[in-house]
């Protein structure tokens, strides 16, 4: 009699929890740069165009967990907790105090995302009053890192979705085409007179990496029991250290 050996091989590519981690790499890579490497460095640069990586990825699974979330409240909830909790972390990295108020963290701007994708898709909103809210947030996210474009990011990876085959390379499309139009174009466009302005700003390249890395999802959610604590809990807990140890450099 045969026996049949099943195993549980991996898919080819990288899922969700490996991809997460790339991002947080790589944000960690770009606000070191941002904190410590000189901006006229080629140094400089190249961390930065690897930390384009980060927002773009944690945009796509906020489009995905929106679908595959059990609970949507235990999710805004969460992400509105550690909004709170990254706020005071944001402004004592990058402004040198806990209570600044004129911009926020990224956590902020993805659950402005979710929200918005909720009031696009939920039959709880009024059709007529759609617009006008997603117009709001659009404007409230620009007070946010990463503003308004996170959302649209999003928004990208939403209308393309593919919902019976697992084919996320509409959605891929869909994001870099709203990339290269919002922060691309210009950048070109303003070379076209001044080179100094591409030689400046060609870390905005980057956005292209997330492009690739998401076209080798491969649908698995991969990790553990609390690998979707991560990046909520090294989000202000990196942005702390770096800003402990700016503190410290300038004091």
């Amino acid at each position: 009699m045969g026996v049949s050996l099943k195993t549980n091989s991996k898919k080819f590519g990288l899922n969700a929890t490996e991809l997460k981690y790339i991002a947080i790499l790589a944000m960690l890579i770009d606000h070191i740069a941002y904190m410590f490497v000189p901006s006229d460095t080629v140094l400089h640069q190249c961390m930065r165009c690897i930390g384009r990586t980060t927002a773009p990825i944690m945009c796509f699974f906020i489009s995905e967990g929106y679908h595959y979330t059990r609970n949507i409240k235990k999710y805004f909830l969460r992400l509105g907790i550690f909004a709170v909790i990254s706020h005071f972390a944001f402004t004592f990295c990058f402004d040198g105090s806990f209570f600044v108020f004129r911009r926020d963290s990224v956590i902020t701007t993805l659950f402005l995302s979710l929200l918005s994708l909720f009031i696009y898709n939920s039959e709880k909103v009024e059709k007529a009053f759609r617009l006008p809210l997603l117009l709001l947030i659009l404007a409230v996210a620009d007070f946010c890192d990463w503003g308004a474009n996170a959302v649209l990011f999003t928004f990208a990876f939403e209308f393309a979705r593919d919902n019976d085959k697992g084919d996320h390379r509409k959605a891929v499309l869909a994001y870099a085409m709203v990339a290269f139009t919002r922060k691309m174009l210009p950048i070109l466009y303003h070379s076209i007179g001044d080179i100094e302005v591409l030689k400046n700003n060609w870390q905005i390249f980057g956005l292209f990496i997330p492009a690739l890395l998401l076209l080798l999802y491969n649908g698995e959610k991969g990790g553990g029991k609390y690998t979707k604590w991560v990046f909520y809990v090294f989000y202000p807990a990196h942005l702390l250290l770096l800003g402990y140890i700016e503190w410290k450099i300038t004091h």
